[in-house]
């Protein structure tokens, strides 16, 4: 089934539905119809005020389940009740009642056949993998049998370990909400359905320039801009909802790419621009690379114009996460982690501090690079 875009009425009534949903979820843990009221409205508070007390005007449905962006598990399913749990024990936790993560990121290969211009992976990338599927399995076991809601699958480029990668998704899919963060490398369309036959939820494919040459050229490589265009339409085709993730340069905000590129995403009806705060590390590391205020101000008001205002309802949702870092900490360590090709497990991709196995979880994020 294909992606059907939703107008704000429909998302209206969908959005009560939720609420009600993770009332239900809150009435399970706190035992009390009202306690359970008064967190789900404090939840609710903090994001209405996150985001300026706007409301989205769009979301998606997919296989009767419906997405508004890439960071919350598609609703209904266990994943969303598991991922909101988590959400609720972190504005009221209780006594006996772990407090877990959200969302695992997990970099199951260092192979990639790019050489990408900002990649923070620069330090270990084409090693070879160190974890066998079992090994690995066993590793994100542990996270799903205590109600991670999110798998993310990265690299390296994960579809160079496609094999792995389908068990993986079949193995989690009646539990968590799934994605795979791609350069598309390699997908075909024979691919794309058996990821979506597979149970896979989405796909983040990486896009940073809305001009062929300038794509290829950040990329290192020339043929990285025609197998993403070939490849999104693949996953569109097979059903899996698609967003394009950004990292853009100070040099492409001056010239307005951003805007450029979210038409871009109109035109070929990918429902969600996600923009990626430059961050010195990997290649970047010891450049001039990180964004100022005025143009991380730009690329929020972007997101602000374009999720708020019913004008641009056919337009994709655009999502620029940093942008809120003020009234919403990094959640690297916090809220999720990243699970590395050896079986290391970091506060998030941009933050190499090690952390034990199984670290132990609290309020305060972990990540040295919020």
């Amino acid at each position: 089934m294909k992606m059907r875009r939703v107008g704000p009425v429909e998302y209206d009534i969908i959005r009560l539905c939720m609420v009600i949903n993770i009332w239900w979820v809150g009435l399970k843990l706190y035992k009390n119809p009202f306690t359970s009221l008064k967190v789900v409205r404090k939840l609710i508070r903090n994001f209405e005020e996150m985001i300026g007390n706007d409301k989205f005007v769009r979301a998606f449905k997919v296989d009767g389940k419906y997405n508004w962006d890439m960071f919350n598990p598609a609703w209904p399913s266990k994943g969303f009740d598991s991922f909101f749990k988590t959400h609720l024990l972190e504005v009221k936790p209780v006594t006996g009642e772990e407090q877990l993560l959200r969302r695992l990121l997990i970099a199951i290969t260092k192979r990639c056949p790019l050489q990408c211009e900002h990649c923070s992976e620069a330090d270990t990338l084409y090693q070879s993998d160190v974890l066998s599927y079992d090994e690995l399995a066993q590793k994100i076991d542990g996270f799903v049998e205590k109600g991670v809601g999110q798998l993310v699958y990265s690299g390296g480029e994960p579809l160079s370990r496609y094999s792995d990668l389908i068990k993986l998704i079949k193995r989690y899919n009646k539990q968590c909400d799934q994605w795979i963060y791609t350069s598309a490398y390699g997908l075909t369309k024979e691919k794309a359905q058996q990821l979506k036959e597979a149970g896979l939820n989405g796909a983040a494919i990486s896009l940073d320039h809305h001009l062929e040459e300038k794509h290829n050229s950040f990329r290192g490589n020339k043929n990285s801009f025609k197998w993403i265009m070939k490849g999104i339409k693949h996953l569109q085709n097979a059903g899996i909802l698609v967003s394009i993730n950004v990292c853009p340069t100070r040099e492409y905000i001056e010239i307005k790419g951003p805007e450029e590129m979210i038409e871009l995403a109109r035109n070929k009806n990918i429902p969600i621009v996600n923009f990626l705060e430059p961050r010195a590390v990997g290649n970047y590391e010891g450049k001039e690379v990180e964004l100022n205020d005025q143009e991380k101000s730009h690329l929020l008001e972007l997101s602000k114009k374009y999720n708020f205002n019913k004008k641009y309802v056919e337009y994709p949702t655009v999502l620029f996460p940093a942008g809120y870092r003020k009234t919403l900490p990094c959640g690297g360590g916090r809220s999720y982690l990243l699970l590395d090709y050896d079986g290391t497990l970091y506060p998030c991709p941009f933050c190499k501090t090690k952390l034990p196995s199984v670290p132990k979880q609290n309020t305060e994020s972990l990540c040295a690079a919020s």
